[in-house]
């Protein structure tokens, strides 16, 4: 969620935001394996073959929404605004998400658009470069800030199995021209990237991440949440009433 929306009963001052960012191309280049070349709903249907005649070509990976330009507003009518949704993203993906004004019929140009992702970007107290967690230095840096180990355990996307098979029996092969397009499409969002990121970049002492505090269980008003520990305490309480349950059925048939 963004920070700042007091409308919402759920922003407080004392809530933590967390969000991350990824290289920009990377990213794009990624998304497009996933659900760009053959979207995920094709891909699960028993009597789809994928081939490379039947694939959309990362030449045509640069719109707004992926292959097409974006035309329409996405409405949320729970939340009342308008929704961007970055799986369908090719092009300035982040500037989009972040700023939230890449509603079309506001015509609001990509530079303010950027001015005002950025601003809201540096709202947020923690961002995770995701790129960085390859890196052992930075993810032990991670785990020492939330004071918790397992910072790369992952679950599993919808059709990233699928996807990623399918990947393996058709490589993907990246033309130089085509990837010198996407930089120069999302050079707002490269901007934004570098903005954000170059102060990870190694210090000349070696110092590295350092600078990144450690846990410190003052600074939250939970001290320490364990979603895993929860949820055994909770499936156990669950088990414990649900015998009780079957205990005074078996007495009530007596």
């Amino acid at each position: 969620e963004e920070p700042g929306l007091l409308q919402h009963h759920f922003d407080k001052p004392d809530t933590f935001y967390v969000t991350h960012v990824r290289e920009p191309i990377e990213r794009s280049i990624s998304h497009f394996k996933y659900n760009g070349r053959w979207p995920c709903k094709t891909m699960l249907k028993r009597e789809f073959v994928p081939t490379l005649e039947n694939a959309l070509t990362l030449e045509s990976w640069n719109e707004t929404q992926g292959h097409v330009p974006k035309k329409q507003c996405h409405y949320n009518r729970k939340e009342n605004t308008t929704a961007f949704y970055l799986g369908d993203c090719a092009v300035n993906c982040y500037i989009q998400w972040f700023g939230g004004l890449s509603c079309p019929r506001w015509k609001v140009p990509m530079e303010q658009q950027y001015e005002v992702a950025m601003s809201k970007l540096l709202k947020y107290n923690l961002i995770v470069v995701i790129d960085k967690l390859h890196d052992p230095r930075y993810v032990e840096a991670m785990e020492q800030f939330f004071g918790v180990r397992g910072i790369l355990e992952r679950g599993k996307p919808f059709c990233e199995r699928m996807s990623h098979k399918t990947n393996e029996e058709h490589p993907l092969v990246v033309r130089e021209e085509t990837k010198a397009r996407l930089i120069e499409l999302n050079r707002l969002d490269l901007k934004l990237y570098h903005e954000i990121t170059d102060c990870l970049e190694d210090d000349v002492d070696g110092n590295y991440y350092e600078h990144i505090p450690k846990w410190d269980g003052s600074r939250f008003q939970l001290d320490s949440y364990n979603w895993t520990e929860a949820q055994i305490e909770k499936d156990r309480a669950k088990a414990l009433r649900k015998e009780k349950r079957k205990k005074k059925n078996g007495q009530r048939e007596e």
